[in-house]
């Protein structure tokens, strides 16, 4: 029976094989993290990243940075060439590599000498019983495979020389942390700590292994937490083929059901349409037969016109004419109403399909045990409406606990949480407060992830009926933008441009006085927080930066494209610019550069024409709104100036417009009117929804905040509904 391979030969094959190349190691070096690789496994690894960037080690993912890029950097490895060497003989000792003689001309080797550390022949074997081979030790090849690598070890190589002095490395310098020889001393290390090695190497080791006790007190440790994880990974997967299970066993039910089901209404949809077809087949034949009744007699009428006498015509007229009326009168009935109770709008109605759908969608939750959330009541709701969502967690965790935190008056609302079944609990609410809110979802007092959820509560327009709150000290306000910090930004028509905060304050100014502003109206902010500020009546536009700097002015009184005639409302979409030209009814269209690109319309009351436009707006799908003003209408146009669509037409009722001014849009149009004091809302493909404000407030500009509130400028303040 052929030997099976050794065990010990094994392992070192396994020491001696790279990790990267898998191949035996050449030119072994060692890496900070005491992992070792080939130095051109090394090499070919760290080109793979960006000089001076480090590499991860294959074996631990420790970063590695290679010393100036140069593997010889590295320390060598010298254990590994020796494990080599051990490895080479251990091969030889076993018969699979070619052992001959290392100490004469080449005979076959049949001893291995541990003092020479070489395979001897028989002829050197009877040499080393001379006096000066006193106390060597010589084992036989099979002596060798049954001591094993205890026989095949030797003592450590003898130090080596010194490439500058030809002398013996015997002494290591600390403060240079490598080998040097006496010489070294005195030249190139003098006044440094060094030491012999023979005297260094015991305090060494004893450091080493100090160091190393901690390391391995860690390895139960380690060993019983590799065993925990293993247990998990093992429960997890028993876990997962239940559950696989139990999913095919479950939906396999349902499937049955819905088998079943469909045989039946399968068999009742053929007996009733079965049913049917045999009436009617029977209401065919009858037709069939009048039909033929009917065609028979048209032909016997046709052919007694063609052919009988006058007399015979005469004589037949009655008779014929009788018949006919009859026939008229019965078949008409049949063909117009042929069977009113046989319909074919039968069937199994969709809505059934759709909610067995909806039911699996939104009942089926897959998870980890780790508390999660569905519903639409984690995103968005409206105001004194009701919301809904669900949390579902193990069945070894406690009830879920829910806060509803307002950002606009950092009011709170406890939520009850219900259970709807094991591990399901329902959260419902009605929102007191519009705008952005937090809900936050704890379980055994612990956020659940993703908690706190941004929910932003809805207002419908038709609850905005009264204000609630005045921005005052404003002489006339014209429009308004919002920046990214959510300041109010105002244009004051014979003044400055203001700014506010959220509640209400005055902040900054860009001032009148240091500008020349004459009459001031639309204003608009890019996403750089830059702003841009119509002068009506010094005919051009400005840019600022949010610190009130200037940067640019376009624009002097005129027709052409580089003239502005009484310029209203502005608005900013990515990188263009759109203004309202009022009496040269257009709309100029320029880059935030403020240089002119084209102009949209001309005056008329068509299509795509503009009676003195007073504000425009872009909404996020990239639809321009245009205020019509005497024309009594907000056009919808594409952002190159394509028409979509009209809104509104002139008028006070409800739907109707009269000079509108300001528009703003977010999931509504919202449109200010000045003749009808009052702000008309709409949806975005017309239908007009609600219209809120009094006798008291002149409508010009229209602004919606991220809370949802509506900000309308009137005479001497900003009314906020």
């Amino acid at each position: 029976m052929a030997e099976g391979p050794d065990p010990v030969v094994a392992d070192l094959e396994q020491e001696v094989t790279c990790g990267i190349c898998h191949d035996r190691y050449q030119e072994p070096k060692l890496l900070p993290c005491c992992h070792y690789y080939c130095k051109q496994c090394i090499l070919t690894l760290s080109s793979r990243y960006q000089p001076n960037q480090p590499f991860p080690c294959p074996d631990c993912r420790e970063p590695t940075l290679l010393p100036d890029n140069n593997p010889d950097r590295l320390p060598t490895a010298f254990f590994i060439n020796r494990m080599k060497a051990l490895h080479s003989r251990m091969e030889k000792a076993h018969g699979k590599l070619e052992t001959t003689c290392e100490m004469c001309s080449g005979g076959k080797a049949t001893a291995f000498c541990r003092q020479c550390v070489s395979f001897i022949c028989d002829d050197c074997v009877k040499s080393h019983k001379m006096k000066v081979f006193a106390g060597h030790a010589i084992s036989t090849l099979d002596e060798l495979k049954q001591g094993g690598v205890k026989e095949l070890t030797f003592e450590s190589p003898s130090p080596p020389k010194c490439e500058d002095h030809e002398e013996l490395k015997k002494i290591f310098c600390f403060d240079c942390n490598k080998l040097i020889c006496r010489d070294c001393i005195v030249i190139e290390h003098a006044g440094h700590n060094y030491e012999f090695v023979k005297k260094a190497a015991p305090a060494t080791r004893k450091k080493l292994t100090e160091h190393l006790s901690p390391l391995k007190n860690l390895l139960p440790d380690l060993s019983t937490a590799v065993n925990q994880v293993k247990g998990t990974k093992q429960k997890i997967q028993a876990q997962k083929e239940l559950t696989e299970r139990q999913v095919n066993a479950k939906f396999q039910e349902l499937h049955d059901i819905l088998d079943r089901c469909k045989v039946r209404v399968l068999r009742e949809s053929s007996a009733l349409a079965d049913s049917r077809m045999e009436k009617l087949t029977v209401q065919e034949k009858g037709l069939d037969l009048s039909l033929g009744t009917a065609q028979s007699l048209i032909d016997f009428v046709e052919c007694t016109l063609e052919n009988a006498s006058d007399e015979e015509l005469i004589t037949m007229q009655e008779q014929v004419v009788s018949r006919i009326d009859a026939e008229v009168v019965k078949r008409g009935k049949e063909a117009a109403n042929p069977d009113p109770v046989e319909k074919d709008d039968f069937g199994v109605k969709v809505f059934v399909c759709e909610d067995l759908k909806k039911l699996c969608e939104n009942n089926i939750i897959v998870h980890e045990g780790k508390p999660i959330v569905k519903g639409d009541g984690i995103k968005t709701a409206e105001v004194d409406k009701y919301a809904r969502l669900n949390v579902y967690i193990s069945s070894k965790q406690g009830k879920p606990q829910a806060v509803l935190k307002s950002l606009v008056d950092q009011s709170t609302q406890q939520l009850q949480a219900v259970p709807v079944r094991g591990g399901v609990y329902s959260v419902e609410y009605t929102p007191r407060v519009r705008g952005r809110h937090h809900l936050l979802i704890s379980v055994d007092d612990q956020p659940i992830p993703g908690s706190p959820f941004s929910v932003f509560i809805k207002i419908p327009p038709t609850k905005l009926d009264k204000p609630v709150r005045v921005i005052r000290g404003i002489n006339k306000p014209q429009y308004m933008a919002f920046n990214s910090s959510e300041e109010l930004i105002v244009t004051d028509y014979d003044g400055d441009v203001l700014l506010f905060d959220k509640k209400g304050k005055q902040i900054r100014s860009i001032s009148k006085s240091k500008h020349g502003f004459r009459n001031i109206s639309g204003v608009a902010v890019d996403k750089e927080d830059n702003i841009y500020v119509c002068d009506k009546g010094k005919h051009c536009v400005y840019k600022f930066n949010k610190r009130g700097d200037l940067l640019k002015r376009f624009g002097t009184k005129g027709r052409g494209p580089k003239e502005l005639n009484y310029p209203r409302g502005i608005a900013v979409a990515g990188d263009q610019v759109f203004v309202c030209d009022q009496d040269n009814h257009r709309v100029q269209v320029l880059t935030t550069e403020l240089e002119p690109v084209k102009q949209i319309g001309s005056y008329g009351t068509g299509n795509e024409h503009f009676n003195h436009p007073q504000d425009v707006t872009v909404d996020n799908e990239q639809m321009m709104y245009v205020t019509d003003c005497c024309n009594h209408r907000v056009q919808v146009l594409t952002m190159d100036g394509r028409f979509i669509r009209s809104i509104g037409k002139k008028g006070n009722g409800q739907g109707d417009l009269s000079c509108p001014y300001g528009v703003c849009v977010t999931c509504f149009v919202y449109i200010a009117e000045v003749t009808n004091k009052r702000v008309s809302v709409f949806t975005k493909d017309g239908q007009f929804i609600t219209l809120f404000g009094n006798a008291h407030i002149i409508s010009f500009g229209v602004a919606v905040d991220s809370d949802g509130f509506v900000y309308v400028c009137s005479q001497e303040s900003v009314v906020v509904f």
